[in-house]
């Protein structure tokens, strides 16, 4: 399962990829406050929380954040870094009423799920969402999927993506694409990244019209500097 083997590997360098510089996504993390208002208390779900840095951030922010990972590793790394609201948990079965959150920012952990575990994924997201939640997505552009070694004996799996594609499974999910663009990769790394940004539709009843009316792609707006 390719789940499973990606999670035992962030168990076991869970401190070294905590300790490493992390891409710092100023830009990302003001345009998705700003997307899912700036009230003090805002709920919000950070999806394959990591070592919680991000967590963190919209935390500063005056946001509540409910930080979700699968890996027991990365949550004791974040919670050993003062990242509150952490819980172990799947991204295809969240552990969160409906409709309750008003944003859920998803940074590069989406791309760990088979291409037909996406929509799924996308419809949980959807259905702990407000109507007019924000959804933030970062994903590796490119082609196919891959097994990637650490060096180390682990491997992490891949999933790449198009623009295209991204904007087509989020109308097919009942979001609407209201922003978007391309970073360059981080220290080390080979693919560009999708940033993209999105709202949950007012009914999910007209879904068949908000495809077919839909951009078939993320709006980029240029390369982040």
């Amino acid at each position: 399962m390719a789940e499973k083997r990606t999670i035992l590997t962030y168990d076991r360098t869970a401190a070294r990829y905590a300790a490493r510089p992390f891409y710092p996504l100023a830009r990302e993390i003001e345009r998705f406050v700003a997307l899912v208002g700036n009230g003090k208390g805002r709920l919000v779900v950070d999806v394959g929380c990591g070592p919680g840095q991000y967590a963190r951030a919209l935390a500063a922010r005056g946001l509540r954040v409910a930080a979700l990972d699968l890996s027991a590793g990365m949550l004791a790394q974040a919670r050993a870094a003062g990242t509150s609201g952490l819980l172990q948990a799947d991204m295809l079965r969240l552990p969160l009423p409906t409709s309750v959150a008003d944003g859920c920012f998803v940074c590069a952990s989406l791309l760990h799920l088979r291409r037909a575990e996406v929509p799924s994924a996308l419809a949980e997201f959807r259905r702990v969402l407000r109507t007019r939640g924000g959804l933030y997505l970062a994903l590796k552009e490119g082609e196919g999927e891959e097994w990637v070694s650490d060096g180390e004996g682990g491997a992490r799996f891949f999933v790449y993506y198009r623009e295209e594609e991204v904007g087509r499974l989020l109308a097919a999910a009942g979001f609407e694409v209201v922003d978007g663009w391309i970073n360059p990769p981080g220290a080390g790394q080979r693919h560009r990244w999708i940033n993209c940004f999105a709202v949950a539709s007012n009914s999910r009843a007209n879904s068949a019209a908000r495809r077919q009316r839909a951009s078939t792609e993320c709006p980029t707006t240029g390369s982040s500097p």
